[in-house]
């Protein structure tokens, strides 16, 4: 596995930890603590019930941010695939359509069955090789299906905006995938130079796209650090599961609270990389 397939893991990690972590507390406080609230039966709340209440304030603080940021994920998709279509054309064998825009741009959008689009301005700028890299690109976009996985990114990224860890993982993700993209890209084509130019011509490129061109390495995610964060969410699931499915309230061994902290060992590794 590369360095981008690590930090992309690392980042998938560091979002599903979360996300767990406060599925683990919705379902605590709503299957166990206000049930016995409601029927008056609950014990005088201790420091427990007090951290709880204040991890459950946090989870209706996300699901609060949440609706708002995947309308405005969708509305935004849809925006895009709204542009004045021009016709299509085969590009290295990919279907691709030419709007209407006086921008140069190139790109993939669709949730569930994603299409490529490149813009009149943008044909005006590129010569066949650099338009080739470009759909190259895009179509890496397309085959992994980015747009809904960045539609997740960022709605993770809004929801638990509160977190500085989750801050960055919007743009974290976009540009670990980007260079995904250009990897195949210059595979497909078989030079850097036509993605390269093409990058130039539409765009100011990140440095960090610009150095992985150059063939210099992104930094890695050790694979220790990867082996216990897979194990962490495994037990996390766990963990939801039991809160789930069992009839009375499970607990949570001593031995396991070290788990918890899974978000906060991934965040130095992999939300560091923007």
């Amino acid at each position: 596995m590369n360095g981008v397939r690590r930090l992309e893991l690392a980042l998938a990690l560091l979002a599903g930890s979360t996300a767990l972590i406060a599925l683990i507390v919705a379902l605590d406080v709503l299957r166990f603590h206000l049930p016995a609230l409601l029927a008056g039966s609950h014990a005088p709340p201790g420091h427990h019930d007090v951290a709880l209440a204040a991890l459950a304030l946090a989870d209706a603080l996300v699901l609060w941010r949440l609706g708002p940021s995947i309308w405005r994920q969708a509305r935004a998709q849809r925006r895009l695939r709204v542009l004045p279509v021009l016709g299509r054309r085969d590009v290295g064998g990919h279907a691709v359509t030419v709007v209407r825009d006086r921008r140069p741009l190139a790109f993939c959008a669709g949730l569930l069955r994603p299409a490529l689009y490149v813009s009149d301005a943008a044909l005006a700028r590129l010569g066949e090789p650099e338009l080739r890299a470009v759909v190259e690109h895009e179509a890496h976009h397309a085959r992994r299906r980015d747009p809904l996985r960045q539609l997740a990114a960022q709605t993770a990224a809004d929801a638990f905006g509160f977190l500085p860890p989750l801050r960055g993982l919007a743009h974290s993700s976009a540009a670990l995938a980007d260079l995904a993209a250009d990897a195949a890209a210059v595979a497909a084509v078989g030079s850097r130079a036509p993605l390269a130019a093409a990058l130039l011509a539409l765009e100011e490129p990140a440095p960090e796209r610009v150095d992985h061109l150059l063939g210099r390495p992104v930094a890695a995610v050790p694979p220790g650090v990867l082996a216990g964060a897979v194990v962490a969410v495994a037990a996390l699931a766990a963990v939801a599961v039991c809160h789930l499915v069992l009839p009375a309230h499970p607990g949570v061994p001593a031995w396991m609270l070290p788990v918890f902290a899974a978000p906060a060992l991934l965040a130095g590794r992999s939300v560091a990389y923007r």
